[in-house]
């Protein structure tokens, strides 16, 4: 995964538009088709940091009308920050729509997320390298 980074700062900072960057799956499809096999359809995203070894781990992501990815949970705390459409993560804390923020606290298991009819793009911003380990046991390392 790369990013169009730009070193701001002396390279303490940084700068990266989502404009400016390609959307992309999280894994290889060729590589690892059983990622995929958690979904309805494939979830594209971006990322927005350094590299993915020093982040910032800031993913923007977009599903498409009603897709859904299966109950899972993240090795770090993550926030979701929706952007546009809808999503609910079907736990009980109902529908999200563009301005809501969401946050999760590490190894708590939700899902499965449900994109909205006109479908859903939000931020998701981790506070490490994000893994994704699904309910059934499968354990997706994102390696960038």
């Amino acid at each position: 995964m790369r990013s169009q980074f730009q070193p701001i700062m002396g390279g303490v900072g940084g700068r990266s538009r989502i404009d400016d960057n390609e959307w992309h799956y999280l894994a290889d499809p060729d590589e690892n088709p059983e990622f995929f096999e958690h979904m309805t359809k494939p979830v594209e995203i971006q990322f927005l940091g350094k590299n993915w070894e020093e982040g910032p781990w800031i993913m923007p992501n977009r599903f498409g009308p009603g897709v859904k990815a299966d109950r899972h949970a993240h090795n770090h705390a993550t926030i979701y920050y929706i952007t546009k459409g809808s999503m609910t993560f079907n736990d009980g804390s109902g529908w999200y729509h563009a301005g809501d923020l969401r946050w999760i606290e590490p190894f708590n298991e939700y899902g499965p997320e449900e994109a909205g009819p006109d479908g859903v793009e939000f931020l998701l911003v981790s506070a490490g390298p994000i893994d994704v380990l699904w309910e059934d046991g499968d354990h997706h390392i994102v390696k960038g």
